[in-house]
């Protein structure tokens, strides 16, 4: 704001405010003006309607300033008026600034508007504030008349509460959950028997029968089927891999049934002889010598046993690296526990959310959320949970972003209402957003689309809107 004060300095050098008032057209007129308090910020509108006959080479320069009895004041963004010439130079002047004002070339005979809106951080001092609009007479940069014009106080409206709209989940009649994993364990040379023993066995073995007895001890579930995936690092040649890779995935898959005393049709499995594309990720996250010339080797056309020969005989150094540091953790066990969750009362749904939400549905997550007071941290709480355990589901990203809209956060509920699809009730929150962050004609067109289609909430909002605007 000073750096606009200065600016208008340097154009207009002889300006004061010490002026005396005289007679002269004052037909410049504050057609509406509004002061309020939007959040954190607080917000000038003004409609100026402009009638004055304007020679070329003068302009006539609005400066709002906000003020108390207590003299704290602060100026705002001007309004330049300007003559034919006067605006060539100011547009000369002015070309390569940036334009936090608003100027307006008169054109004599006919009548010109302007809408003035802009918002500041909200200070204490605000609360008792005036607006003025201090009028500048200027002919050829030689200033001719001020003066000052009470428009408005502080106009201290209630905290906006917007009317968001909720929409209800579809239930989900199957509630098909899964948790997933992975195992490094460690075998002899060449060999596929496990031994629990063996290296850093115990504690591999020991991850995946924790993710099983999670699962298989909770009453509220019933495991559908298992699925292991194993992986075989590109060392040695190929159709040894895909033997490893085959067997070993075989053999873990036994060493679970054995310990659960799972029928062995609740299993399905999956082997990749070599994790090539393990390979390339490790490539593309990692900082290593020829890493460019290392990746066009691996995403090649050519075989596995080909692309392993071409970097050990070209990279020597680095394959060396490669085989002590990453092969070993490109040999891996990926598995996935499949499994059924049964639906929940509302009481019993409460429970659940305290210990494993996963389990519930956006649906009962909705109905647990509705037994408490609208605004609550519970009731907050419940439909974010929902949207951060399921992100891309479109009702779940709608209703987080309610919420943050009924907090004044537009920023974040913009991210949300991205991947809320097309509903009347998205049109509903886009038109809110644009009311909180004063893009009120765009408000007014997205709230009165909503209403159209149906949504009293609508409604209640252009009530709002038009309390402000």
């Amino acid at each position: 704001m000073k750096y606009l004060f200065y600016f208008i300095s340097f154009i207009f050098p002889a300006l004061c405010s010490s002026a005396q008032p005289a007679e002269r057209d004052s037909s410049i007129y504050i057609a509406s003006s509004r002061l309020y308090r939007m959040g954190e910020s607080l917000v000038v509108s003004m409609q100026v309607d402009i009638t004055r006959q304007i020679p070329s080479n003068e302009s006539v320069i609005l400066v709002p300033r906000l003020s108390d009895s207590l003299d704290n004041f602060i100026q705002l963004p001007a309004i330049y008026v300007n003559g034919r010439k006067q605006h060539i130079f100011f547009q000369r002047e002015t070309g390569r600034q940036e334009k936090d004002y608003e100027e307006l070339r008169r054109r004599n005979d006919r009548k010109q508007s302007v809408h003035y809106l802009r918002s500041i951080p909200f200070t204490h001092w605000m609360k008792h504030a005036s607006l003025h609009l201090i009028e500048k007479e200027c002919g050829c940069g030689v200033p001719r008349h001020t003066d000052s014009t009470y428009l408005t106080r502080l106009n201290i409206l209630p905290d906006i509460h917007p009317h968001v709209a909720f929409i209800t989940p579809q239930m989900e009649e199957r509630k098909v959950r899964e948790e997933s994993g992975r195992a490094y364990l460690d075998f002899p040379l060449n060999e596929t028997t496990i031994y629990p023993e063996y290296r850093n066995n115990p504690a591999e073995l020991a991850k995946i029968k924790r993710s099983i007895d999670l699962i298989k001890n909770d009453t509220n579930v019933v495991i559908s089927h298992i699925d292991i995936h194993g992986y075989a690092s590109p060392e040695g040649p190929y159709s040894n891999n895909e033997r490893l890779a085959r067997e070993r995935t075989r053999t873990l898959k036994d060493y679970v049934c054995g310990q659960y005393a799972f029928n062995d049709t609740l299993f399905t499995t999956h082997y990749t002889p070599e994790d090539w594309d393990g390979f390339v990720k490790l490539l593309t996250d990692t900082v290593i010598t020829h890493r460019e010339e290392l990746l066009h080797i691996a995403e090649s056309k050519s075989s596995p046993d080909g692309k392993e020969r071409k970097i050990r005989k070209r990279y020597p150094e680095e394959f060396r690296f490669i085989l002590q540091h990453w092969f070993p953790g490109l040999r891996h066990s990926d598995y996935t526990i499949h499994y059924v969750v049964r639906p929940f009362t509302v009481e019993q749904a409460k429970q659940v959310f305290q210990s494993n939400p996963k389990n519930l549905s956006i649906e009962e997550m909705f109905r647990i959320a509705r037994t408490y007071p609208a605004d609550s941290p519970e009731y907050n709480k419940i439909f974010m949970t929902a949207v951060l355990l399921n992100p891309e589901h479109p009702v779940a990203n709608l209703n987080a972003a309610c919420i943050l809209l009924s907090q004044g956060d537009t920023k974040g509920a913009s991210l949300y209402l991205d991947k809320a699809g097309e509903t009347p009730e998205k049109t509903l929150l886009q038109g809110i957003m644009q009311m909180l962050s004063g893009n009120y004609t765009e408000a007014e067109n997205l709230l009165h689309k909503a209403e159209e289609a149906g949504l009293p909430q609508a409604g209640e909002n252009l009530k709002i809107l038009h309390e402000i605007y």
